[in-house]
């Protein structure tokens, strides 16, 4: 079954009494000719319907279909709306974008793959229809509506210039047809912002045929952008000749709102401003730019104050601003940051050189076993990732489930509880108000809430023991795989009865592991539970393909190959499970990241080591300098950041790199750049 049948048309279409019309009267559907219709919920519920009956299959759409199908509708509105609160045009390639993301978000996987190849389908077909000649017509009339509400003739003349510069120097690249797609797509009353979003939508909806349109699409983006920053539109030239009063302008209004650091303005912003190249904001493509600009740049009541290369420089001079020589070493960051041959982490992004400078990006935790440590340990990730950081949490100290608790003379609650709330401080506490908060909870196999803890993302079940916003890691022991090979048994315990389980790996933990199972069989710990390792093996990888958590970790090699063994033991990673530090309860782990971009290092040739020499040196001066500058919102935080230094310096391009090489990436000749360009960064 096909969803274009009639039985699907007829047939597929959920109840959507509880959507008031009203709501969508400012919003109007943009078709791929250009041409404009009311919006229309009822639309999406009928492609909904359509793509759920397909994987359905029968006649008819069942009760419990019928009622996705009305909640994902409201869900796909509620999202559109949401990105036009005062009303406006979607494309129609944007609402199905929404609408197949949504599917795959319900955990409808057969009908968004439906829907998918129907979508593929219709493309193939509109492509091999017969193009009609374009016929020259005379501009239109259209009035656009201005910010001030008052109506003015279409300014063609200025629409052709920005398309013209948009198009320099880029091949395959057709300024006639971004401005025929632009002109095809207006209507009399359009207001001014969505002209600017009908010139980067005519660029976008061509990507997929040349990818260098993506470049004109920032391009059309930045002209926005630039609007927005210098309150009157002005082109990159424009803009160069008044960028000396502009960035000056910048940073005393930035320090006037309160958003960045007083230093700043001891800085010789002229020299600063002269060092700026606005011919790289030209290194953007569209989606790194509308990202930057979604999130990054700094904003005064919803209006951009920022540019792009004003950004880099914003971010080198915070990070320069205790060096002694602090213009030039701002400069030779900015140079690093500007040409993309570096580019620091998303807290030093977002916060250096403001006058709250939280630059690191991972923090790990260690929750210890007391009510009092447990709700501090949640109030840290509260502050950690108020400014932008990523939290990584061990929880395995915290008693089971069952456990005693001397104090009160009753028995634990286990360790979900408690994590149920962390989740919900992730909800609660965004980084910044620029991206959710992020949460990674580990937990050790042994530990005998682990069965519990592998479900916490599961969909069904008792809600109050489930954590839908958070992630979740299982630090996974060798000998517990070990156990798994010869289909042994797996004894789980209560931490508060095995202590020093978690602070041991290797041949220690063997032993310690194998005395208190003896221990358990001759009843000398209370609580504890005997399972067969396969089937948690099994339960594990289950979860893992249905909820894609808790994803596996390994204990034993994260500690052999730790370079802190001398400081203890490594109970967790980070967030992102690339980072292995030591907590415990006098430090919280802290880790300050980089990329350098391969792909600016690499020439037909191969890799230019001296480039690259170069620009390792600057990036970790740079993150030293984070080490210093940082704020830290727990004395935990400080205290580790200032004893081990720990800087991580990745990579990021290698595929780009690799396609400049001529390298296929499943090769050996692959495997080998790989080898020489991190021993050349090492």
């Amino acid at each position: 079954m096909t969803l274009s049948t009639n039985t699907a048309a007829t047939a597929a279409t959920a109840p959507l009494s509880d959507l008031d019309p009203a709501l969508f009267a400012q919003y109007r559907l943009r078709s791929r000719d250009g041409g404009f219709r009311p919006f229309d919920p009822e639309r999406i519920a009928r492609a909904l319907g359509k793509a759920l009956l397909a994987a359905e299959g029968g006649e008819h759409l069942s009760a419990r279909s019928r009622d996705v199908c009305a909640l994902m509708t409201r869900q796909v509105c509620d999202q559109l709306r949401a990105r036009r609160p005062e009303g406006g045009a979607f494309d129609i390639e944007e609402v199905q974008d929404q609408t197949e993301l949504m599917l795959m978000r319900s955990g409808e996987h057969d009908a968004a793959r439906r829907f998918v190849l129907y979508r593929e389908s219709r493309r193939q077909s509109r492509a091999a229809a017969p193009v009609k000649a374009p016929v020259e017509e005379a501009a239109p009339s259209i009035g656009v509506v201005h910010a001030d509400g008052i109506k003015r003739p279409l300014d063609l003349v200025r629409l052709k210039r920005v398309i013209a510069e948009a198009v320099v120097g880029l091949e395959n690249v057709s300024a006639a047809l971004l401005e025929k797609d632009t002109l095809a797509s207006l209507f009399d009353g359009i207001s001014y912002a969505e002209l600017g979003q009908a010139m980067v939508l005519s660029a976008r909806m061509r990507i997929e045929e040349e990818p260098n349109y993506t470049f004109a699409a920032a391009r059309l983006l930045l002209d926005q952008v630039r609007e927005h920053a210098l309150k009157r539109p002005a082109t990159q030239a424009e803009a160069q000749e008044s960028w000396t009063e502009y960035f000056a302008d910048y940073i005393h209004s930035g320090i006037e709102y309160g958003i960045i650091d007083k230093e700043l303005a001891r800085y010789d912003l002229k020299k600063l401003a002269e060092a700026c190249r606005l011919e790289r904001d030209n290194l953007f493509q569209f989606q790194g730019l509308q990202i930057l600009a979604d999130r990054y740049f700094i904003h005064i009541e919803g209006r951009r104050i920022e540019l792009p290369q004003a950004f880099w420089m914003r971010v080198a001079m915070g990070l320069a601003v205790r060096e002694t020589d602090r213009e030039n070493v701002a400069i030779s960051f900015y140079e690093q940051l500007s040409t993309l041959r570096f580019v620091s982490s998303t807290p030093t992004l977002f916060n250096a050189g403001c006058v709250n400078p939280q630059l690191s990006s991972c923090f790990l935790t260690t929750i210890q076993d007391d009510l009092g440590d447990i709700f501090k340990g949640l109030r840290d990730d509260a502050l950690l990732s108020k400014f932008s950081g990523g939290l990584g949490n061990d929880w395995t100290p915290v008693r089971a489930l069952g456990s005693h608790i001397k104090g009160t003379n009753g028995k634990s609650q286990g360790v979900i509880p408690f994590m149920k709330v962390a989740n919900d401080v992730a909800v609660a506490v965004n980084q910044g108000g620029k991206r959710k908060g992020a949460i990674c909870a580990y937990l050790e196999t042994w530990h005998l809430d682990i069965e519990e803890f592998i479900e916490l993302r599961k969909n069904t079940g008792d809600d109050r023991r489930r954590t839908h916003d958070m992630n979740t890691a299982n630090w996974v022991p060798d000998m517990f795989l070990e156990r798994v090979e010869c289909d042994g048994d797996w004894t789980l315990f209560s931490p508060n009865e095995v202590p020093d389980l978690h602070e041991k790996y290797g041949n220690a933990f063997r032993a310690a592991y194998e005395a208190y199972e003896a221990q358990a069989k001759a009843g000398n710990i209370k609580v504890h539970k005997t399972v067969k390792a396969v089937h948690l093996w099994r339960k594990m990888l289950g979860m893992l393909f249905e909820t894609g958590h808790p994803w596996i970790t390994f204990k034993d090699p994260c500690n052999v190959r730790s370079p802190q063994q001398h400081c203890g033991v490594v109970h967790s990673s980070n967030l992102c499970t690339e980072i292995t530090l030591n907590t415990n309860r006098e430090e919280i782990a802290v880790c300050n990241l980089g990329s350098v971009n391969l792909a600016a290092h690499v020439n037909a040739d191969g890799l230019d080591r001296e480039k690259i020499s170069e620009t390792v040196s600057v990036a970790m001066r740079m993150l030293d300098n984070v080490i210093e500058i940082n704020l830290y919102t727990c004395p935990e935080a400080r205290r580790s950041n200032l004893r081990h230094r720990p800087v991580g310096l990745g990579i990021m391009g290698f595929q780009d790199a690799l396609y400049i090489r001529g390298i296929a990436y499943a090769s050996d000749d692959a495997v080998e750049f790989a080898d020489e360009s991190m021993e050349a960064i090492s």
